[in-house]
């Protein structure tokens, strides 16, 4: 079976199931056929709504940062994750929370400070690790969930 991820359309808000290798292509939204952001090229924004389905669900690990719009750090480490995001497109999934907006999920994560990051696997924390810091860092941390 071959590994997918799942991307939200930002026009009509569909999630369509990607093949993993394919992320970083230009695609369109099997919906409303509008183009699909790529996978590859920034962080995946996920919501509680579509938490278990995109994060949970994926055949690939995925590291969800929680943030928050008001916290410092959480804006720093941006280009850090979409960095990350381009370096591990078709291992990995980088993704993002924004704990303002979807307190449901980050209640669930027991997330208690921001930025948080945590790596599912399987449908299961794997790992986790909270605070801003250096590119090398988050990804030393991250490299044995991938």
């Amino acid at each position: 079976m071959q590994a997918s991820i799942n991307l939200r359309c930002p026009s009509c808000g569909t999630l369509n199931r990607v093949p993993a290798d394919r992320a970083g292509d230009a695609g369109r939204c099997g919906q409303c056929h509008a183009a699909l952001p790529r996978a590859g090229g920034s962080p995946v924004d996920v919501t509680d709504a579509d938490f278990g389905r995109t994060v949970e669900g994926s055949a690939l690990p995925v590291m969800v940062e929680f943030w928050s719009p008001s916290c410092g750090h959480c804006l720093r480490m941006d280009p850090v994750l979409k960095d990350l995001a381009r370096e591990l497109s078709g291992r990995a999934v980088v993704a993002k929370l924004d704990i303002t907006k979807n307190p449901a999920s980050a209640m669930r994560y027991e997330i208690r400070g921001t930025p948080a990051f945590v790596v599912v696997k399987g449908g299961r924390e794997a790992g986790r690790f909270v605070g801003s810091m250096p590119r090398e860092d988050l990804y030393n941390r991250l490299r044995p969930y991938i």
